[in-house]
């Protein structure tokens, strides 16, 4: 039987190592460098006798002590085996009835092995990919954003008139939408263990209208409209009534700016804590056949703000979930007023104040917000981000027509608008650069 190289000795680059087996009288080849030198040592260090008064088939393991090593050339060191180029072939190991298949346990950890390589390299790819979302802060970093606020206000009270129907009375609000307002904010945010900070400002200026007459039916011959706000014995002394058609118009201004502290508690989650200054004015018009009659509101706060921000890393590369949540405590003052050119009559509170404007704060309003989005951050230095945002301002009044009307002769009972809240609703697309 010819044999193939296995692991040809240096110098003697021709030899060819094969093993026999005098006991078996079989000649075979092993399959590379590897399997030889595990098949050599255990044949030089198990135990080939009963010397020591103990058999030697009791290791499990049993070698015929005929075994040898021999080559082409007639040398018969088992050096040749190591750090040799492996042999394709294979041929089975001499072992005796109750010993172990030793090929077969070699095969067995390597398959062992190169499962476990495979799950510590899976990890290593994870952990790297996490780490280069979401890198462990360092070193401080400067940041500037710009976000896109489309919110639609919601108004505590949005009507603009209300209409005499076969059933009954109806209150016809202004059909807020979306709209778009800027936010923008700068700063620097801390490294483990230290304080940053940053200032955002926000504002929103829109206005929207809406008429009513027969043509478009909100107001059908034969019907009427009122704009009604202080009535005395169910009349109206502040406002207008029978409207037969009119142009109605509300605005909505908001000016807010935070000035705040950053403290990273966990590497998921950041505290700000700091001060809010928020301007909420509102503004309401109608102009009909019957007279014109005009209101407004205003609050101007000051005060603390708490806010915590989220972050979770996605398995898919470079996106990220995040969470915002806020609430202020804005101590401040407010003022109303509302006139028409019917009754010629001017009714206001909050106008006149007896003290300075240093120690006029006489009215307590809270604010939340919440927003829930996605960001994806293509590189360290640039991040894009969409959110679902909701904001509430309560207690901050508002303009529009508050009375309603009851009883059998129809009579309007005035309301109280300043005592309103104001919210806002929509989404926010926003970009951040990072240095």
């Amino acid at each position: 039987m010819s044999t193939r190289p296995i692991c040809p000795h240096p110098d003697h680059p021709q030899d060819v190592v094969s093993l026999t087996s005098t006991a078996c009288g079989s000649r075979i080849t092993l399959s590379g460098c590897f399997n030889a030198c595990v098949l050599t040592l255990f044949a030089l260090l198990l135990p080939t006798g009963n010397s020591s008064g103990q058999d030697s088939s009791s290791s499990g393991y049993s070698f015929d002590s005929s075994t040898e090593y021999t080559t082409e050339s007639g040398v018969t060191t088992a050096d040749h085996l190591y750090g040799q180029p492996q042999s394709d072939t294979v041929s089975q190991a001499s072992y005796t009835p109750g010993g172990v298949d030793l090929l077969t346990e070699v095969a067995d950890l390597q398959i062992q092995m190169q499962s476990q390589a495979n799950q510590i390299e899976s990890l290593r790819h994870q952990l790297g990919a996490s780490s280069m979302r979401q890198p462990a802060r360092s070193s401080a970093q400067w940041f500037a954003s710009y976000e896109s606020v489309l919110v639609a206000p919601m108004q505590d009270n949005s009507t603009g008139v209300i209409v005499e129907t076969d059933e009954g009375y109806s209150h016809v609000g202004f059909p807020w939408e979306l709209e778009h307002s800027p936010r923008v904010q700068f700063g620097r945010e801390a490294e483990a263990d230290s304080l940053g900070w940053r200032v955002r400002f926000w504002e929103f200026r829109h206005g929207e209208d809406f008429d009513a007459n027969d043509t478009n039916g909100l107001l059908p011959t034969g019907y009427e409209g009122t704009v009604g706000y202080v009535s005395e014995d169910g009349d109206i002394t502040t406002g207008i009534a029978f409207i037969q058609e009119g142009t109605f118009l509300s605005t909505i201004r908001t000016d807010v700016i935070d000035f705040e502290m950053q403290r990273n508690i966990a590497r998921p989650l950041d505290l700000y804590a700091g001060i809010r200054y928020a301007k909420v004015g509102q503004s309401y018009s109608a102009i009909t056949d019957q007279g014109n009659a005009t209101a407004r509101s205003e609050f101007r706060g000051l005060g603390p703000t708490v806010a915590l921000r989220l972050n979770h890393v996605l398995p898919y590369e470079r996106l990220a979930l995040f969470t915002n949540v806020r609430g202020s405590m804005l101590f401040g003052s407010k003022s109303y007023a509302v006139g028409d050119n019917v009754n010629n009559v001017v009714q206001s509170v909050g106008e006149i104040d007896l003290r300075s404007g240093s120690d006029s704060a006489d009215t307590l309003a809270g604010n939340a917000e919440i927003q829930l989005g996605i960001r994806y951050e293509p590189c360290e230095y640039f991040n894009i981000s969409v959110a679902i945002e909701g904001q509430h301002f309560a207690n901050v009044g508002g303009p529009n027509p508050s009375g309603v009307f009851t009883g059998a002769d129809s009579g309007l009972a005035s309301g109280t608008p300043i005592d309103d809240g104001l919210g806002f609703l929509g989404l926010t697309v926003g970009t951040e650069v990072r240095w």
